[in-house]
């Protein structure tokens, strides 16, 4: 039977025999681990934060079927009920809004989110304000491409999407529009939504494109 030797004192050890801490010895976590951890758990609480937080979101009706554009250089604030995923609905800045099959003269064309024009179009950016956005040159307009999936590169993001709210809001851009017809105009995106929070009802205001 083996016999069991007591445990040495490091000052009794023998010569040449290392001495092992005790294996039961903890460290300290880095700093960086845990200014890391203390990061992650503030951005969590505030993602958090953030989902019950309800966002306030401007809400329009949409513009009552037969109203006539002003007539003028603008502004006109028109609200479209774009939630048919199926079918655009057209806009003219001479007759308003335009019901199918009547569509020869349209301007504008909306699809949920998405927008068209029937010419060409320009994001002037945010440096622009609306009141004082001006005519740029011609070179900047991208035409819009008729296809399977009918797009306008400039006004394809209009939005900023939240991924934590979930809503689409405007980015703040003016966008320049030159229309099949030859009239140029600003333009500005309000809204996404109906009365009641829902999506779909796309406000936005035009006004008459002056020169420079």
């Amino acid at each position: 039977m083996a016999s069991l030797r007591p445990s040495m004192h490091p000052l009794t050890r023998p010569r040449g025999m290392a001495y092992c801490p005790h294996p039961m010895t903890t460290q300290r976590p880095p700093l960086p681990l845990i200014f890391g951890f203390a990061a992650f758990l503030v951005v969590i609480a505030a993602i958090v934060g953030a989902s019950l937080v309800r966002p306030q979101k401007l809400e329009f009706a949409p513009t009552p079927p037969g109203a006539w554009p002003s007539g003028g250089p603008g502004p006109d604030t028109v609200t479209l009920d774009t939630r048919d995923p199926s079918r655009w609905q057209f806009y003219s800045v001479k007759r308003g809004a335009i019901s199918p099959p009547d569509t020869a003269d349209w301007d504008l064309a909306f699809r949920r989110y998405h927008a068209i024009t029937s010419g060409s179009a320009a994001d002037a950016g945010t440096n622009a304000s609306f009141e004082g956005a001006a005519e740029p040159a011609a070179s900047v307009f991208t035409e819009t491409v008729f296809a399977r999936d009918t797009v306008n590169a400039a006004l394809s993001r209009w939005y900023r999407y939240g991924f934590v709210t979930h809503l689409l809001r405007p980015n703040g851009h003016i966008f320049l529009v030159q229309t099949r017809g030859g009239a140029r105009i600003k333009l500005e995106f309000l809204s996404y939504y109906c009365p009641g929070g829902q999506p779909g009802c796309l406000t936005f205001r035009w006004a008459t494109l002056e020169k420079r």
